[in-house]
């Protein structure tokens, strides 16, 4: 390592556009003024992590930090991949509905002149579903889940549309291309801030959760003292001013402590379901 890359700080996030990436600028601008380290900060908005087929960023040193998705740390942990870390902190965000929680819900979104015809969830028998990726815990998984629950399976839907993204889910379903989708409530709020006019077309017809908070990862091999300062400067962000308050107006209200644990329940649930994921037929 050079002697400059003793004094940086590289971020990396997976989780753009679907949040702001004004809140991963401000957060390098924090962690740089609290650290006293230069930060960088790339975004990789094609994929939802590490790719296998791709560097890794952590094993060849060009990342010590990373946002990924739930998805994303799930499939680092089945390939037992020694070259992350995951923090044992998470974000607390606003829910539109439940408050203040850490992690994020799945919310259920159909548009608001369905409200009336829709008033349980096997209303939706028939109905185009619009799911991001087949992958995605909120998107995907969580509809599964309730299908599973129904004693239903993914035949129930009239047809399952690729979005390719939870903010496309949201206006394929805000323009009535889909019935019903289920989304990362914080892009949907991240979304409906943007665009305020999507409050008007969109119903949250239903919010499950809380699901665990984006994985926070750090490069193995970096020293233990400076994934503590990491750790410590981002769940002292609350008290620190004016990042608080930045990082406030961006929707994110402080980082918590976590267990590892937390996880868990995510991995036992997509091994549950993988036969009923297997069965999804796009159209």
């Amino acid at each position: 390592m050079s002697e400059h890359q003793k004094h940086l700080l590289q971020i990396i996030t997976y989780l753009v556009p679907g949040l702001n990436v004004e809140l991963f600028e401000t957060l390098a601008q924090y962690l740089e003024s609290s650290l006293g380290k230069e930060a960088t900060l790339v975004y990789e908005s094609r994929f939802i992590g590490p790719q296998p087929d791709r560097i890794d960023p952590f094993k060849n040193k060009t990342a010590d930090l990373a946002f990924v998705t739930g998805a994303s740390y799930q499939q680092l942990v089945k390939e037992n991949n020694v070259d992350w870390e995951l923090l044992q902190v998470g974000a607390v965000f606003p829910h539109l509905i439940k408050g203040e929680t850490a992690g994020y819900f799945a919310d259920i979104i159909i548009h608001k002149n369905s409200q009336e015809r829709i008033k349980d969830f096997l209303d939706l028998r028939g109905a185009n579903w619009a799911t991001n990726s087949s992958s995605s815990t909120s998107g995907h998984f969580v509809m599964l889940k309730a299908l599973k629950e129904y004693g239903e399976n993914p035949s129930f839907f009239g047809s399952v549309l690729n979005s390719g993204s939870h903010l496309n889910s949201i206006q394929m379903v805000a323009s009535r291309k889909a019935d019903v989708a289920a989304v990362d409530s914080n892009v949907l709020g991240y979304a409906m801030a943007k665009s305020p006019s999507l409050a008007k077309d969109l119903h949250v017809f239903n919010s499950i959760g809380p699901l665990s908070p984006y994985p926070i990862m750090v490069r193995s091999t970096l020293p233990a003292e400076e994934k503590k300062a990491i750790c410590d400067a981002l769940l002292q962000l609350e008290g620190v001013a004016p990042w608080n308050k930045r990082c406030a107006d961006l929707r994110l209200l402080r980082f918590v402590k976590i267990n590892t644990d937390i996880y868990l329940e995510d991995r036992e649930s997509r091994d549950s379901l993988a036969n009923l994921s297997a069965s999804v037929r796009y159209y």
